[in-house]
């Protein structure tokens, strides 16, 4: 498992994603951080947010848990812990995905909050009922918590 994650990580240096940057914690290759930057089409547009991936012992066959260490306003993360929802990760994970593969879905959770299992029940009420008063409140948020 380490050497796939080494793979990975050398994948990842060779073919960058331009919006999120990654790296091993304390060179502990079980712990990545990584910052990823908003997407410009959204509320979180023009923030950096930082994020802490964990690989449990049985990856690739288990999802890594993935939280946001930046303060992030969305129904499916936890304003708290920065917990994100399981079932976006772990729905449909398998051995063949990757690391690519949970930036790009987190990134498109920022495109596409959606209300249904959240967990933050009033967000996604706010969402569902007012979107414009979600989408100011998201936009504060990241200039508030997630400024470069």
């Amino acid at each position: 498992m380490a050497r796939r994650l080494q793979k990975e990580l050398a994948e990842l240096r060779k073919n960058k994603l331009e919006w999120c940057d990654i790296q091993p914690m304390d060179d502990d290759i079980m712990r990545w951080t990584a910052m990823l930057v908003g997407p410009d089409d959204t509320p979180f547009g023009g923030g950096c947010f930082n994020l802490e991936i964990e690989f449990p012992a049985e990856y690739p066959f288990k999802a890594p848990k993935v939280r946001f260490v930046t303060r992030i306003y969305h129904p499916n993360v936890k304003t708290d812990s920065g917990e994100i929802c399981s079932d976006i990760l772990n729905e449909n994970w398998g051995p063949t995905l990757n690391v690519t593969y949970v930036l790009n879905t987190i990134r498109q959770m920022l495109q596409e909050p959606h209300a249904d299992n959240p967990l933050e029940a009033d967000i996604a009420r706010q969402l569902a009922e007012d979107k414009d008063a979600f989408t100011q409140t998201a936009k504060k948020w990241t200039l508030d918590f997630a400024s470069p």
